[in-house]
């Protein structure tokens, strides 16, 4: 059989299966070495393992704890309960990545020396924090969580130095805020304390004016302007001569009364408001909260997670040999059209001269070259032909004869015109050998007859792959597993950030608290059959738990719980044990939440009590020890028994002089006070009332025992197994060896056609 060649050959089926063929030693071999490379370069001697650590969390909101908790309109939009947004993620982002909680971690865990890093190198700095951002990573997560995933050759180290980054955050975020809180509360308490002296040095003013007799302006001029027209009528110049005495002292002094009077009123509202943000201010410099929602927290890894040696062996192995192909494929077409590039530079000569010498003007007696290929019909192909003039034994046979010079045209023509008709010959024969062969390999009615000589092998082949997919796909080989389910939407619940309630609701659902307790609650070590002694039994049991139970959100935003087990029982109780955990460890962890609340509200309730026991205790010193018990209506009582303007007939006479000017006295002294202490009374029980409130709330959140979810579909027991689906097993495993078998048919029938070529 004749080989012929083609430009386009390397795209054919066949013609790549022969260049593998022919170069098949060398691709064997580099892949060979690749592979012994990658598996010794990927050793441990060559790249130190690492574990793997996450913490996975949400960032709470950054609203002020007087805002969240102290405020009238708390609750709404900044409830100490809020998950942060999109900017609250982004800022924690920022706030991991700064220098605060990276130099922390350097300095406790020594990290310069952890990572080998020369003390003495002059950028030792810089390659310390590339080491450092190389294995500890921040990102957020596809829920909105914050994700912190740390590397190191110590899985212990790695687990530590998540969870303590998840613990500096609070403080760092907590110290950079304290920065301004503290300022923003020195602030208030200047301006609180500059107020409260300027209303003392106003209540000694009135308490002046008030030793001078002026108790109340109005009601007094009112008293006095009516006696003075009664004693007018009467007549009584003695009478009137005191009540115009009286009236000099209000005309003089009342003025400066009223005003210091309307002012002070106004600011002791003034100072009731900026007291209130004086405890806001001292609440947000004193006291912390979490700045962070942990969901998950990181633990001691078993397995190490780099470098994943059959990646790097298969990656490598394939590439070299992908390389080693290209390359191969270059050599080709460069020895196509230029032949002789990779011979021996003495050969190339060789080849060169020879191939000059048969395109310039040969001597007379020098033999012909033959042309290398004949075209053919197609412009594309080239065929390789013999020397005419060596397969003509008659001609060969000849003796030489001394060729005269005037002949040399007519041989030449003589010999072009036989070269040309051979040619021609050999191309029809071998382009009808080439479209022989092509309606061979790609005819259908061909196919259909090689089907039909192999018919009783492929039978019998697919019979019996059928026969073992159906017995190793059995009970005896494959344990039968059931699925159950359960469709449940999110409920009591609110969006942390911009994800969704079902978001928030996966990521709960595929926590490691709810993972360990369907665990721990149905003995899976035991139940999948896994070695607890085993060095990677933590991990074998991740895996199996994954491969059986699947949390997903469905199109309609519902989330879909699945479990896979060999009792249908069980697999019905675990999902419904799934949706239970996630209960309780919402409600847990609003508890936790609002328990601080309680705690925080506890406190400021008691010092509340506190400070109205101790106002009321001045008051009730000021009732018992100098009679003040209503200052308005005693102020105006005195003014009229002073005066004696009392109504009644000889009522005047019986006034107890001795008394009203006793009690006259203590009312100028302490008057002031007791208004004082009584307006602060009140001020104090409407805070108490306020903060009473909070704490209600706080407590009636704290003992809510609600669920979170509406299950849409409950879980059942199947009643029919789920896994392994054996049609399935059968038919692809029918239809793989039916293709194979074919496949080494078609080997066997073209095997002579292949020997040739090659």
């Amino acid at each position: 059989m004749t080989l012929w060649k083609t430009e386009n050959s390397s795209f054919e089926s066949t013609n790549i299966l022969l260049f593998l063929h022919r170069w098949r030693k060398p691709l064997i071999i580099v892949s060979a070495i690749a592979i012994v490379a990658s598996i010794v370069f990927s050793s441990p001697f060559f790249i130190t393992p690492k574990y793997e650590s996450t913490v996975i969390l949400y960032p709470a909101a950054t609203n002020a704890i007087s805002k969240a908790l102290l405020t009238e309109n708390s609750g709404i939009k900044e409830d100490i309960l809020d998950f942060g947004e999109d900017e609250e993620t982004e800022q924690l982002l920022q706030i991991l990545h700064s220098n605060r909680i990276r130099d922390k971690i350097i300095s406790k865990y020594k990290l310069m020396e952890h990572y080998d890093i020369d003390t003495n190198s002059n950028y030792k700095v810089t390659h310390l924090y590339k080491e450092y951002e190389n294995n500890i990573s921040f990102k957020r997560t596809e829920f909105m969580a914050v994700k912190i995933t740390v590397l190191d050759k110590d899985p212990q180290m790695a687990a530590d130095i998540a969870n303590d980054i998840t613990e500096l955050l609070d403080s760092t975020k907590n110290d950079m805020q304290k920065q301004r809180a503290d300022r923003g509360f020195e602030i208030v308490k200047e301006q609180y304390f500059k107020l409260r002296t300027e209303i003392a040095v106003m209540e000694d003013s009135l308490s002046v004016l008030r030793g001078l007799g002026v108790h109340d302006y109005e009601s007094q001029a009112e008293m006095i302007n009516q006696q003075l027209a009664i004693e007018l009528a009467k007549g009584n110049k003695e009478g009137i001569k005191r009540l115009e005495a009286k009236l000099e002292i209000l005309a003089k002094y009342g003025g400066p009364y009223v005003s210091l009077r309307d002012n002070l009123e106004l600011e002791k509202k003034q100072l009731s408001m900026l007291r209130a943000k004086y405890e806001e201010a001292k609440t947000d410099a004193q006291e912390v909260l979490p700045a962070k929602f942990v969901v998950n927290s990181a633990y001691k890894a078993e397995r190490k997670s780099y470098p994943i040696r059959w990646l790097i062996v298969v990656v490598t192995t394939l590439s070299t040999f992908l390389f080693s192909l290209i390359f191969l494929l270059i050599i080709e077409n460069i020895n196509t059209y230029f032949p002789g590039s990779f011979l021996p530079k003495s050969q190339r000569l060789s080849s060169g001269n020879s191939m000059k010498n048969s395109k310039g003007k040969d001597p007379p007696n020098a033999p012909l070259e033959p042309p290398q290929f004949v075209a053919r019909d197609r412009a594309d192909i080239k065929v390789p032909i013999k020397n005419p003039e060596h397969n003509d034994s008659k001609s060969s046979q000849k003796p030489d004869k001394k060729i005269e010079e005037n002949d040399t045209d007519i041989i030449e023509k003589n010999k072009t015109e036989k070269n040309i008709t051979q040619g021609k010959t050999i191309k029809e024969t071998s382009t009808e050998t080439h479209e022989n062969q092509m309606a061979r390999y790609f005819t259908n009615t061909n196919i259909l007859k090689l089907f039909l000589k192999w018919k009783i092998h492929l039978t019998v082949i697919v019979l019996v792959s059928v026969v073992l997919a159906v017995i190793f796909s059995s009970p005896l080989f494959i344990t039968p597993k059931f699925k159950s389910f359960a469709l449940v939407y999110p409920s009591n619940v609110e969006p942390y950030s911009e994800e969704s309630e079902s978001e928030q609701m996966l990521q709960f659902l595929q926590s490691k608290d709810i993972r360990d307790r369907i665990i721990k609650k149905y003995n899976l070590s035991e139940r999948y059959k896994i070695d607890s002694s085993n060095k990677h039994f933590q991990s074998a049991i991740i895996d199996e738990y994954s491969q059986n139970v699947a949390i997903s959100k469905t199109p309609f935003e519902s989330v879909k719980i699945e479990v896979l087990d060999a009792d249908p029982v069980v697999a019905s109780n675990m999902v419904n044990d799934i949706i239970n955990f996630y209960n309780d460890k919402v409600l847990t962890l609003h508890k936790s939440k609002y328990k601080e609340v309680v705690n925080f509200v506890e406190k400021r309730l008691i010092l509340k009590q506190q400070e109205i026991d101790s106002v009321e205790k001045k008051l009730y010193e000021i009732r018992t020890k100098y009679n003040i018990i209503d200052y308005p209506n005693q102020s105006r009582e005195v003014a009229r028994g002073f005066l004696r303007t009392v109504d009644g007939n000889n009522a005047a006479q019986n006034i107890n002089t001795k008394e009203v000017l006793k009690l006259k006295e203590n009312i100028e002294k302490y008057g002031g006070i007791y208004t004082y202490y009584n307006d602060r009374y009140f001020d104090l029980i409407a805070e108490y009332g306020s903060v009473k409130m909070s704490y209600d709330q706080a407590l009636m959140n704290y003992n809510r025992d609600i669920t979170y979810t509406n299950v849409l579909s409950e879980p059942f027991p199947a009643d029919q197994k789920s896994y392994p689906v054996r049609w399935v097993i059968v038919a692809l495993t029918a239809l793989g060896v039916w293709f194979l078998s074919f496949l080494v048919i078609l080997l066997i029938e073209n095997y002579d056609s292949i020997k040739r070529n090659f």
